[in-house]
């Protein structure tokens, strides 16, 4: 290997061999690294395979990887400069192993975390179909794929297909000896625990208590009293296993929790943060359980700190059980077309395995909604209805079979039913703003303006911050009021705002007149929502506005001169 960690001559292959081989190595248990090496190297992979490498540097890697704070320095920090090098070493000691199998290699060259994928030892035939290029000399600084010849001829003709072949069927015997057909996942553990000032033990065993309880009405964890122990009763591919360590504190202006999630098997912190409430001035009983849920939610809820770690765990993508509940949620949320068709096979398989997994039925029905409405194709609705009432036979009490029973009943038009389904999920978990927030919007474009704006800001008290449904229906009735400066202000308020509130704040800056203002923020729009069109479309498909409300929104996306409403792919809720 050359000092900058790819090999003098290699030559760059397509690609689909570079997937191939990107998929194949984070599978290959002969690859001895640590999970937070494999996390780095996934997060890299998906990073040149996404197209976004140049947006890849040591702060990003350190926040994103290996969950630095904000603040991070990389000028006083190594740790990426030391994991890139010792990840470099893994691999090379990999490669060297495997040397006489065919096949592409991954290399990182040093000074950069762009993963390169060369040929292993090739020499170029001229009688191939296709041209390779040198990876030392780049065209345009950029190394390119070029295409892969198939059919190709191998130079050493005698035997090389048989010993291709042979190599190929042992080293997917050795694979399938060494793990399991089907790994099937489950809800992580997890044991709590709490340090606090000797003024302050009976408020910190009490809100450890209230926590546990919060916890569990999320359905995303369960909890085990002894985290080690647990670990060591179980596969740590199967059932992950954290220890939540916390340390409670209050004085006359604030209540806290700092809490720090580690793994219970390695012992490795992977997320530390705080939550803290103002004293309160009226009741201390409101005060502290708005500090318990708006930790539970953090950790337990939808997005919330062990899902992102569970989403980030090496895992094959044949496995079966919670992780595809998690992979399906997150393509939900993100109206992500190709995450909604690759979650469909990997929920049903869960299904097939465990026809009483609520939680995978809840999140197929999700999924085949917004399959339907990103394709146009309403034929998913039945399927998707009749799953999310399966969920809630199976498991009343499941929150996610009451967002499932909402989402699906709203999507046909039963506004009344999908209002009480979300009314069910809120009974049984009350710390869950998200759901609250989604609920805020059925109940709000049904036409109950105070009741939904009420929902939508005790979501926001709850989460302590902006969550996007319930910001959506704050910015809305400023519209719906004609106060069109205050819709706009609260738009500019969200961070990294989604497409649908940036159609609301384009219709509200063509409402207030000023034809500059409209046309530079449009042309700003579209260069930062490419979709800017096609979910202005979609805000009038699938959604049943009250009619006066819808009638002013047109009016105010017709004055910004953008397309005209047509065909359902995306809303907002």
């Amino acid at each position: 290997m050359a000092a900058n960690g790819v090999s003098s001559g290699a030559r760059i292959v397509c690609e689909d061999e570079a997937r191939m081989e990107a998929e194949r190595l984070l599978a290959d248990p002969r690859l001895h690294v640590s999970d937070r090496h494999r996390a780095f190297l996934r997060y890299i992979v998906d990073a040149r395979f996404e197209g976004r490498s140049d947006a890849v540097k040591a702060y990003s890697i350190a926040i994103d990887v290996f969950n630095r704070p904000a603040s991070f320095d990389p000028s006083s920090d190594p740790i990426v400069r030391i994991e890139a090098t010792r990840l470099r070493e893994a691999l090379q000691k990999y490669y060297e192993q495997i040397a006489e199998e065919p096949g592409a290699r991954l290399d990182i060259p040093r000074g950069r975390y762009v993963p390169i994928f060369v040929e292993r030892d090739h020499t170029p035939d001229p009688e191939e179909d296709c041209e390779l290029e040198d990876a030392s000399h780049p065209v345009d600084g950029t190394p390119k794929a070029a295409p892969w010849a198939y059919g190709r001829r191998l130079r050493h003709a005698v035997m090389g297909g048989a010993v291709l072949a042979a190599l190929a069927v042992t080293g997917v015997l050795a694979y399938r000896a060494g793990s399991p057909a089907v790994l099937h996942t489950r809800k992580p553990f997890v044991a709590l625990s709490v340090n606090a000032a000797q003024k302050d033990k009976a408020d910190g065993e009490a809100v450890i208590e209230d926590l546990a309880v919060s916890l569990a009405r999320f359905g995303t964890v369960r909890l085990t009293s002894d985290a080690i122990a647990m670990r060591s009763r179980t596969d740590a591919a199967e059932q992950s296993v954290y220890d939540i360590k916390m340390r409670y504190a209050e004085d006359s202006r604030s209540f806290s929790i700092w809490w720090q999630v580690l793994d219970a098997g390695t012992g490795e912190a992977v997320w530390t943060d705080e939550e803290r409430r103002p004293a309160p001035s009226g009741s201390r009983d409101d005060a502290m359980r708005d500090l318990v849920y708006g930790v539970s939610r953090r950790l337990a809820g939808p997005a919330g700190i062990v899902n992102a770690i569970e989403l980030r765990r090496n895992l094959p993508q044949t496995a079966v059980g919670n992780i595809c509940v998690l992979r399906g949620e997150f393509a939900v949320e993100l109206r992500d077309l190709a995450g909604l068709k690759a979650a469909r096979p990997c929920l049903e398989a869960t299904i097939a395995a465990d026809p009483k997994d609520a939680d995978a039925m809840a999140t197929l029905a999700r999924v085949m909604l917004w399959t339907g409405r990103t394709t146009g194709d309403d034929s998913y609705f039945g399927r998707g209805v009749d799953l999310a009432n399966r969920a809630a036979t199976v498991s009343p009490s499941s929150p996610r079979a009451a967002l499932a029973q909402m989402a699906t009943q709203y999507q046909l038009g039963q506004n009344e039913m999908a209002i009480a389904a979300g009314r069910r999920g809120i009974a049984l978990n009350p710390e869950n703003a998200d759901l609250l927030a989604k609920l805020s919007m059925a109940v709000f474009l049904s036409g109950h303006w105070e009741e939904g704006l009420r929902l939508a800001s005790q979501a926001a008290d709850i989460a302590g911050q902006s969550i996007r449904d319930a910001s959506f229906v704050m910015i809305l009735d400023a519209y719906r009021q004609g106060n069109y400066a205050q819709a706009v202000f609260l738009a500019r308020q969200v961070p990294a705002a989604d497409t649908p509130t940036t159609v609301l704040k384009l219709a509200a800056i063509a409402r207030i007149g000023d034809r500059s203002v409209t046309d530079k923020e449009i042309a700003a729009a579209r260069l930062q929502h490419p979709d800017l069109d096609r979910t202005v479309s979609a805000m009038f498909s699938g959604t049943r506005y009250d009619r006066d409300l819808e009638a002013a929104l047109r009016m105010g996306i017709q004055e910004a001169g953008l397309k005209a409403p047509e065909v359902v792919s995306n809303d907002p809720m």
